[in-house]
């Protein structure tokens, strides 16, 4: 991710010169000094360069303190970016994800804010969709647990969340259904770590800080735990979600942390962490609108829209998506949302239930918009719905490939789920690419 980029600090090497003998000599790690004159006001001088991209470098010039405790911010509008380093005069940092034109840079220091009229940066959107882990065509697992990012191999993948870090998120992600692999990547420290073996995986699902995710094996529902704060280590909580056959079940959090949202062939429920206990809030034959929706099906997925208040569950045997929701009377309903068209038509856009051809939707995610986006495996492809409305966001759809590039000209190979970053950035994990991508979309 962000940090991926903060080789740039080799800016900061110095070229010093022996006046014995004349030769060149290079000092890789020099010592960041200080340079902040205290007896001078804090200024904000100026910016190079004035315009960029997301996660692009720049150098703000001026006079300010040396900060070890995060007490020296830049905006960049109202969006904070990455500071690298800062030696009192210059400051080192990434450029944040904004609004496209021309955008104030504020300098905070102390919670106190400095501008400058003579500082002003211009942004340029950007939309690209790349490998991030693994590399095409080579499948090979990687033997060793832990390794660098650049040589970690992967056959396939089939969730994923992202999780927090020290300056930008890292991710979680599992190795298809069928193997016992759960991998946690450091894009910060370009680092991936095999997490403890808990069998076949089901799903993973991520709380609201990014600093917790909740992990259910397949066949047989027994629930896991991890957070941030202990390494992301395993530990099992102790409970088991009721499911009547073999199949892989589904996890997401909603609105309170305290609780996470289970998904099996037997219903939906709601599991509270802290009391170790389970209440089932939907059961699928009590309601009509799942007439026709296989849910004993091997694999299905689940996910939680804040801006809509209620959960989309997806169907790929029956190329569909339904919504789950409470009304006002404290029921819960549930309705046919999205396609459910067959599976032999090409797919197609359009009104999400009248036109829509969704080959297998799968992975879903929402962002602060309201926006679902969806995985459409057996379309190759990642939609979005919008309201009634359903349209191509990436890939080419019905055909498979490997390709990285702008979003509409890049290929997929079989997309299987979708995770949204702080910055609302995604991550994709496909059955067949051998990588996972990041796709962003501004």
């Amino acid at each position: 991710m962000k940090n991926n980029k903060l080789y740039f600090v080799f800016l900061f090497l110095s070229i010093l010169f022996a006046s014995c003998n004349g030769e060149e000599v290079i000092e890789k790690w020099p010592e960041i000094g200080n340079y902040y004159d205290s007896s001078k006001p804090i200024e904000l001088k100026s910016m190079s360069p004035d315009w960029g991209r997301i996660n692009d470098s720049f150098i703000i010039k001026g006079n300010f303190p040396v900060d070890t405790t995060g007490k020296v911010k830049v905006f960049f509008a109202d969006k904070e970016a990455v500071i690298v380093n800062n030696n009192g005069n210059e400051l080192y940092g990434l450029i944040p994800k904004q609004f496209p034109g021309y955008n104030e840079i504020t300098l905070e220091v102390d919670g106190k804010r400095y501008t400058s009229d003579n500082v002003k940066f211009k942004y340029y959107q950007t939309q690209s969709v790349k490998t991030i882990l693994g590399k095409f065509g080579e499948n090979t697992w990687t033997s060793s647990n832990d390794c660098k990012i650049d040589e970690f191999r992967m056959d396939d993948s089939s969730g994923i969340v992202a999780v927090a870090g020290q300056k930008s998120d890292n991710f979680i992600f599992y190795a298809g259904v069928w193997g016992d692999r759960t991998y946690f990547v450091s894009l910060e420290d370009n680092m991936v770590m095999r997490l403890t073996s808990i069998g076949f995986m089901g799903s993973v699902a991520v709380d609201n800080s990014r600093e917790k995710v909740s992990i259910m094996p397949r066949d047989g529902g027994e629930l896991y735990t991890a957070t941030r704060g202990d390494g992301w280590t395993i530990n099992s909580l102790g409970l088991k979600i009721p499911s009547s056959n073999s199949c892989v079940g589904v996890l997401t959090y909603a609105e309170d942390d305290r609780y996470v949202y289970a998904m099996s062939d037997d219903g939906l429920y709601e599991v509270d962490l802290t009391d170790k206990s389970y209440t089932k809030l939907v059961t699928p034959s009590d309601y009509p609108a799942f007439n026709g929706v296989n849910l004993g099906q091997w694999e299905h997925y689940l996910t939680y829209s804040k801006y809509d208040k209620c959960f989309f569950a997806s169907y790929p045997e029956n190329n569909g998506i339904l919504k789950i929701w409470k009304d006002t009377s404290g029921a819960w309903q549930v309705e046919r949302y999205a396609g459910f068209q067959p599976g032999w038509l090409n797919t197609t856009f359009g009104d999400r239930l009248t036109d829509a051809v969704l080959k297998q939707p799968c992975g879903m995610a929402v962002n602060s918009y309201g926006e679902l986006y969806v995985c459409c495996k057996a379309s190759h492809c990642i939609v979005k719905i919008k309201g009634r409305l359903v349209s191509l966001v990436a890939g080419v759809p019905d055909r498979s490939g490997r390709l990285n590039g702008f979003p509409t000209d890049a290929m997929f190979d079989n997309p299987v789920d979708i995770a949204l970053d702080s910055e609302e950035n995604f991550f994709i994990c496909e059955r067949s690419s051998n990588a996972i991508r990041k796709m962003t979309i501004e």
